[in-house]
């Protein structure tokens, strides 16, 4: 352990403020004391395989940027999380991998994120029992294969076919276009064995949509293409080239009829075709991910609030407001310091809680399936669509400000915060572009309001509309009352919330009715009011957030724990009401006046003073180790500056010689000889 310095100091100080006692929260969290444990275990095991432990030592992925070499570091790892699920079966690194984003960045990730999966949601009883030993035991490694050259969010726009030859009785899978190439799956260029290719199904002269079918990618005994199949990697990305996503062309490859999952749709041997009893179960996989999708970037934007709430909290920068005192001060004690981190901080929080609601309904879902109800499937696609929509674009965002919150140090990738950055990106893309999610969620809206428009009752969780249709029906001169600390009651601002996503969805749905109305086709009038469907949307969403935010925190017995926990929530509706880029919602009908918003952002600052105490044990909480974290400026002990420089003095670079001689000889020397 190094000896104690200014950074640590400072460190200790601001973790002994805490009213709260940080390893509790963590319980909460990751839902219990003996789950934690399995996950620190699981975790140091991992670390010694992969990371290693001593902190002053350059953590392997920052030592090059070769494309080569990376795939090669991401296979080392990938190796390590499938040996210890096959051992260990604990779940921890299906999804999700060993610093907690998405497990795509593995060359296998997609093996436990989506193929077994699929498997397990739409194969029959016949079919899993034949794959999944097969795939958890690693005899074959999986891929799940969707997007095309031409086209991504718009699955059903995929060209891929599957044709069934009913006299070999086997399907035969095609690209009939270079933009039916396969794009973008990871695994695909050079990891996975098999994959699960979705494809146009097509008997005789009929199309019958997208399904999914397992095709064998490799031979198992040389690792070799298969006939017909060619395969590649795409080549350098913003982020994840530790995995090998790749492209697939397929050339008449034939697979036997009983490779397409059946467990939903059917085709029988003389090629008569069974509809599935729900045209969305064919996306379910999708749904399942955009889950999972929500859980990561929620602990991917908490580890950049780590990062920047501790080295703010150690950073010195600036000199103290009080004259008769020079010392500089931790750039924490901004204001505006305080309003980024904390805000980026609460809106992790909410992250993580509406996710723990998202698994939930899921859950709720599945068990009504297996009766044969899919009555909530319609309710749990758009849930998860939203969710994956919002989530990712704030995490996205917040990811971003809290590595400009760091000044230059988070440019670096020593910082860990460009890591996380690229990481995060992505997902507002991969699983549906999130402005097709909110699409979706849109045209559900729309849905569930014509519905209450004609008295009848919409699905349960949407039971808020016919409430707040009947407040606008009775008054169209609607003010909020609320003054002074009546917005600190949950009850207020969640009515706040409520009262926005209710107008913004019946007057798009007045909208779209007088569109219609007038002549125009339904496609043309969404197209129109576009984006006040958006914000409609994006609005229902955040009131979800919101409740489910406070749901889970009502329910936490420990008083210190709660305090500071309401204090979060509250700060996280405060500021989406007063300075979030879409606050207008709140405020253009008159609901909200200025005087009210002044006193909410009064009130934004008395919630930062009273979570700035209380900043390091919240990060505490989440319960990252140094070693996934990953960054020199967001040590545990605080100890920045020693660690920043100990990594960068072992850059491969600065040890290299030859590199420096070899652009000394080519390049300087030339220059310097010449005297320009």
């Amino acid at each position: 352990m190094a000896p104690p310095n200014r950074q640590t100091m400072l460190m200790d100080e601001a973790r002994g403020r805490a009213s709260f006692d940080s390893r509790k929260l963590t319980y909460i969290i990751y839902g219990g004391e003996d789950i934690v444990k399995l996950r620190e275990a699981a975790a140091s095991r991992v670390e010694a395989a992969i990371l290693g432990t001593n902190p002053m030592q350059l953590p392997k992925d920052y030592e090059n940027g070769d494309r080569g070499d990376a795939y090669l570091a991401g296979l080392a790892f990938a190796k390590v999380l499938l040996e210890e699920e096959a051992q260990h079966r604990h779940g921890f690194y299906n999804a999700a991998n060993h610093q907690g984003a998405l497990m795509s960045s593995s060359p296998f990730g997609l093996h436990s994120l989506m193929f077994i999966p699929t498997i397990k949601l739409q194969g029959t009883h016949e079919q899993q029992a034949h794959w999944l030993p097969l795939a958890e035991s690693g005899t074959l490694i999986g891929a799940y294969v969707q997007t095309e050259l031409g086209h991504g969010t718009f699955v059903r726009g995929l060209e891929t076919t599957a044709t069934l030859d009913t006299k070999s009785d086997e399907f035969i899978i095609h690209s009939p276009t270079i933009t039916s190439t396969k794009y973008w799956p990871g695994g695909l260029a050079f990891s996975a064995t098999h994959a699960i290719v979705m494809a146009q199904l097509i008997i005789g002269q009929q199309a019958h949509g997208l399904h999914p079918f397992i095709v064998q990618l490799r031979s198992l005994e040389d690792h070799r293409p298969v006939k017909g199949i060619e395969l590649g990697d795409i080549g350098l990305k913003a982020g994840y080239n530790s995995a090998d996503n790749g492209y697939a062309t397929f050339n008449h490859v034939r697979i036997p009829r009983t490779h397409m999952l059946m467990g939903f749709s059917k085709v029988l041997r003389d090629g008569t075709y069974i509809k599935a009893p729900h045209e969305k179960l064919a996306y379910i996989t999708m749904i399942a991910t955009r889950d999972v999708i929500i859980n990561t970037v929620g602990f991917q934007l908490a580890r950049a609030a780590t990062i920047a709430i501790r080295y703010s909290t150690v950073r010195e920068q600036g000199v103290s407001s009080d004259q008769q005192d020079a010392k500089e001060v931790p750039i924490m004690a901004y204001k505006h310091q305080q309003h980024r981190l904390l805000t980026i901080m609460s809106q992790a929080f909410a992250i993580m809680f509406s996710a723990k609601t998202c698994d939930a309904i899921y859950q709720d879902m599945s068990a009504l399936q297996i009766q044969g109800d899919n009555s909530k499937l319609p309710y749990c696609h758009i849930t998860m669509a939203g969710m994956k929509a919002y989530a990712t674009q704030v995490a996205s965002d917040g990811a971003e400000d809290a590595r400009k919150c760091c000044g230059g140090h988070g440019f670096s990738l020593l910082s860990g915060m460009p890591d996380i950055v690229t990481t995060v990106t992505p997902c507002a893309t991969l699983e549906g572009d999130n402005h097709v999610m909110y699409q979706q969620v849109a045209r559900y809206l729309m849905k569930q309001a014509t519905i209450v428009k004609d008295g009848r009752k919409p699905d349960t969780p949407m039971s808020y509309l016919s409430s707040g249709y009947s407040v606008l029906l009775s008054s169209t001169d609607l003010h909020c009352l609320a003054k002074s600390d009546d917005f600190l009651d949950p009850a207020v601002l969640v009515s706040i919330f409520r009262h926005r996503a209710v107008r913004l969805i019946f007057d798009c749905s007045e909208n779209m009715d007088k569109a219609q109305g007038n002549g125009q086709p339904y496609a043309m009038a969404f197209n129109t009011h576009m984006m006040s469907l958006f914000d409609a949307a994006r609005a229902h969403v955040e009131l979800f957030v919101l409740e489910s935010f406070l749901e889970h925190i009502s329910n936490i017995p420990d008083e210190n724990i709660h305090k500071v926990l309401q204090h979060l929530w509250t700060l996280f509706a405060l500021v989406a009401i007063t300075h979030a880029i879409d606050a207008l919602g709140f405020v253009v009908d008159g609901y909200i006046n200025v005087s009210q918003m002044q006193t909410m952002r009064g009130l934004v600052n008395d919630m930062l003073e009273a979570l700035v105490p209380e900043s390091i044990a919240l990060t505490d909480s989440w319960n990252f180790s140094d070693a996934t974290l990953k960054s020199a400026l967001g040590m545990k002990d605080g100890n920045v500056y020693e660690t920043l420089m100990a990594w960068t003095k072992q850059i491969p670079i600065n040890r290299n010689t030859a590199t420096q001689k070899e652009g000394y000889e080519r390049f300087i020397k030339p220059i310097l000889k010449a005297k320009i």
